[in-house]
């Protein structure tokens, strides 16, 4: 079927199934409605300023910017690569120093605004705690975009070998199974098996999908909004109008509608080139471990310094971030590293050792249900930081949401706490940390002068 035939059914598909299930009627939305019902949990922001730019990136002249209709590609033209989108927010009053906050794989800079529940988010709630606040999206994902001219010059040219052998994406039934519950019996998948909660009765606990899974947790359920929680699951997608594919177990499709899922997108990254890093072991760099970190660093030089905080995948691309300003002999624009869910914390791949953060107070928080080798190689990482006798900063700092020191706030955090329930909780223990270990004065106005715009 040619694709417009097959877009024309479908659409006509969504809408005659929505018509007659009374599913465009009021109230039929996972969302909350801004103008009835506000994100925010405190006062309104004070802010000052807010915006977007962009940083990094390289021209590329190819025959292939936007059509792969003939094999000898048309009239040379530029497009611009493997730059990195950023938006802030400054409030009138601020701390010296900004937070600068990652998204991790599959994900844009929208996990930081707001909760798929309608609650306020980190960015906002940073803000509100006066941080001048920088959310950004990787190069290759998003608003930065990725390049397009790799693929259509594959289909012209038949050079297969010029599309990525992956694109990474975290499936729907993939962050089910990896952060919120399991698939049930193990082996079988969303067609075969049953989809259920960690804590839920039939909880295979430890997680059944790791060589080292997690250590086994308490009988309480993702804190996180999946139902019966509100504005946790899509009605439309619950009911799998004009769904594409085959037919999971009906059992599973309140779980396969949640309204979290749309934030998931294609990495990619993957077509953009990698780098080769001599000092990096391997020496070869991926494309996330090369524009990624190009961009922080050209970021931090271009506001004097801030506060670096990845989730997940992002945390590889702010190791390499530090080698590259310690190359550039700029590591003290490094004024502190916060990491939710770290991952990729082996510091000879990204060309470092311990002593590299003697002057950078660092802090990472494992969620719940997370792998235990994720957490040993987490841990290994700051043992070798702590390991280095010129430390000049307090202990860094490598903690599970399990630790006493929560006393149980922190029980379901999920590798995505940042949407979930215990969110604003999190943060503000990372804003009580920050507060003791990193020196992040007030300042008398966080507002910037006008310039002569035009």
């Amino acid at each position: 079927m040619r694709h417009e035939q097959f877009t024309k059914r479908y659409l006509s598909t969504i809408l005659l199934t929505a018509m007659m299930t009374g599913m465009f009627a009021a109230g039929a939305l996972a969302w909350e409605d801004p103008l009835k019902g506000r994100y925010l949990s405190g006062a309104p922001l004070s802010i000052c300023d807010q915006g977007s730019f962009f940083v990094g990136g390289v021209p590329k002249v190819t025959r292939y910017a936007s059509s792969a209709a003939v094999r000898e590609g048309g009239p040379p033209q530029q497009i611009t690569i493997g730059q990195m989108y950023v938006q802030f927010q400054i409030p009138e009053q601020r701390r010296k120093w900004p937070l600068i906050m990652i998204h991790g794989s599959t994900h844009t800079g929208a996990a930081l605004d707001s909760t798929p529940g309608g609650g306020e988010g980190w960015l906002s709630y940073a803000v509100r705690n006066k941080l001048a606040t920088f959310v950004v999206d990787q190069p290759g994902r998003g608003r930065s975009g990725f390049d397009q001219s790799v693929i259509l010059e594959a289909k012209a040219t038949g050079n297969w070998n010029l599309v990525p052998s992956s694109f990474g994406r975290i499936t729907d039934d993939g962050a089910w199974t990896t952060w919120f519950g399991h698939i049930v019996p193990a082996g079988t998948d969303l067609i075969t098996g049953k989809m259920i909660r960690h804590g839920d009765p039939g909880d295979l606990d430890p997680a059944e999908n790791s060589a080292e899974p997690s250590q086994a947790h308490g009988v309480y359920p993702p804190a996180f909004p999946i139902p019966p929680g509100p504005n946790s699951a899509n009605p439309r997608l619950v009911a799998r109008a004009g769904a594409i594919g085959e037919a999971p177990n009906p059992s599973n499709n309140t779980y396969l509608g949640l309204e979290y899922y749309k934030q998931l997108v294609p990495n990619g990254e993957v077509t953009l080139p990698g780098s080769v890093c001599p000092s990096c072991t391997p020496n070869n760099l991926n494309a996330i471990d090369t524009w990624l970190p190009l961009g922080l660093a050209e970021l931090l030089e271009g506001i004097g310094g801030g506060i670096l905080s990845p989730h997940s995948q992002s945390t590889s691309s702010v190791f390499h971030t530090v080698r590259i300003l310690k190359e550039r002999g700029e590591l003290n624009l490094v004024k502190g590293i916060i990491i939710p869910e770290g991952a990729g914390t082996d510091l000879a791949a990204a060309g470092l050792v311990g002593s590299d953060f003697d002057s950078i107070p660092f802090l990472m928080v494992n969620g719940d249900y997370r792998p235990l080798a994720t957490r040993k190689g987490n841990d290994a990482a700051v043992a070798a930081m702590n390991a280095s006798r010129t430390r000049k900063v307090g202990p860094a700092l490598s903690l599970n949401v399990e630790d006493p020191i929560f006393k149980g706030k922190l029980n379901g955090h999920t590798h995505m706490g940042m949407l979930g329930s215990t969110a604003l909780v999190e943060f503000d223990f990372f804003l009580d940390w920050a507060g003791k270990n990193i020196d992040n004065p007030l300042l008398k106005s966080g507002c910037a002068a006008r310039t002569n715009k035009k």
